[in-house]
């Protein structure tokens, strides 16, 4: 009997002590009134170091502040973040950092002195968009952006997966950066953010780039994101810039494109009109082939496309009937992809980039030529550009 009474007694001191040590430890965890939300960060190149902007959205009661904070000429990422820790009061959390910017700057030297410290701490995740700006990546980050306080939401936008399969900007994760980065090639590409600004509020947009590539309405003084161009990366440094049709047919021979529109000019009775069409793609496929000492590219893409727009006037009949595309479009919308193709092969080539993974896919098939070729095999490449389009219907 006393044995029993003894466990029951025993029992509830442990109970008793368990709950003593939950409530009086917070094992860990921050308070989350003394903590600041980094939801994106921005790297430029400082005088003597580096300058970091972050912005942060700050939880209060009912609705959250944003607000922006520089840090200047900081010796290295981990300095940077513990002095906006000094000059905010509040300890700068990364867990929900989505967006990484990297300045014009900055990317003229190897980025990953400073990015690789997101790939060292696990509180960051590496599936974060990254981007390279034109000019300023603090300008781009703490512009006035036009659906709120948050511009990483208006950019974002801009560089979603929507936009991304839609073949209007090459978007690109930390993780798939690095792996770029750290393979045979040493090579990547991110995309190209440019904010334009019109005095008048009118939105205004690069040669050649698309309205859905770009996020921003007709506000005073709002920012209009656009990143329909692509810069290429080799070992770290930005060594060349695709165009916006470049960077179309890069997505869709080699990307998550899905659906993609794009332009196409052809002669009707000695005028130039143009076609806008919407592709959706069925087939694509990347493969390289050894003939002789020479690897070969081979490019495979399938399309269907449709009419969505013509810069003339239609009969009833053509517009009833968008989803047939007439055979000479078909014939010049092969044409022009896979000359934009070729022309961005043949920039990445030149500049060093192995865009395409060359030299990746001649280690694992052709280990022979790549043993014989080694880094020199990217020089010696050639493209073959199979595209075909098809009618919808």
């Amino acid at each position: 009997m006393n044995a029993a009474k003894l466990s029951v007694r025993l029992a509830a001191f442990g109970a008793a002590f368990l709950l003593l040590l939950f409530f009086s430890n917070d094992f860990g965890l921050i308070d989350i009134q003394k903590t600041s939300i980094v939801t994106a960060v921005a790297i430029d190149a400082g005088e003597e170091g580096v300058d970091v902007t972050v912005q942060i959205a700050v939880p209060k009661s009912g609705a959250t502040t944003a607000g922006n904070v520089t840090v200047k000429n900081a010796p290295t990422m981990v300095d940077a973040i513990a002095e906006l820790n000094l000059k905010t009061g509040w300890y700068p959390t990364l867990v929900h950092c989505r967006l990484i910017l990297l300045g014009e700057d900055a990317a003229k030297t190897d980025v990953f002195r400073n990015i690789d410290y997101f790939l060292r701490s696990q509180f960051v995740e590496d599936t974060c968009l990254v981007a390279v700006c034109r000019g300023s990546a603090e300008k781009a980050l703490t512009a006035q952006s036009p659906v709120g306080d948050m511009t990483y939401a208006a950019i974002e936008k801009v560089l979603s997966s929507e936009a991304q399969q839609t073949g209007l900007v090459s978007v690109n994760i930390l993780r798939d950066f690095a792996k770029g980065y750290y393979g045979a090639a040493e090579s990547g590409f991110l995309p190209l953010l440019t904010v334009r600004e019109d005095a008048e509020g009118g939105a205004t947009t690069s040669p050649g780039a698309s309205e859905s590539g770009s996020s921003g309405s007709p506000s005073d003084g709002k920012a209009v994101f656009d990143a329909s161009e692509t810069a290429l990366f080799v070992r770290g440094k930005q060594v060349e810039t695709l165009n916006a049709e470049e960077t179309l047919a890069f997505n869709l021979a080699d990307t998550d494109t899905d659906f993609a529109y794009g332009n196409v000019t052809v002669a009707e009775k000695g005028e130039p009109v143009i076609y806008s069409l919407r592709m959706k793609i069925t087939k694509k496929l990347i493969s390289v082939r050894a003939e002789g000492d020479l690897p070969v590219l081979h490019f495979t893409v399938r399309a269907r496309a449709q009419v969505a727009d013509v810069n003339r006037a239609g009969s009833p009949l053509e517009v009833a009937q968008s989803s047939i595309v007439p055979e000479n479009v078909l014939r010049a919308a092969e044409e022009t992809f896979r000359t934009k193709l070729s022309d961005a092969f043949y920039k990445a080539q030149k500049s060093g980039c192995d865009l395409f993974g060359v030299c990746d896919r001649l280690q694992r098939f052709h280990p022979a030529l790549w043993k014989k070729l080694g880094t020199d095999a990217l020089a010696a490449a050639k493209p073959v550009c199979d595209i075909k389009f098809d009618t919808l219907h």
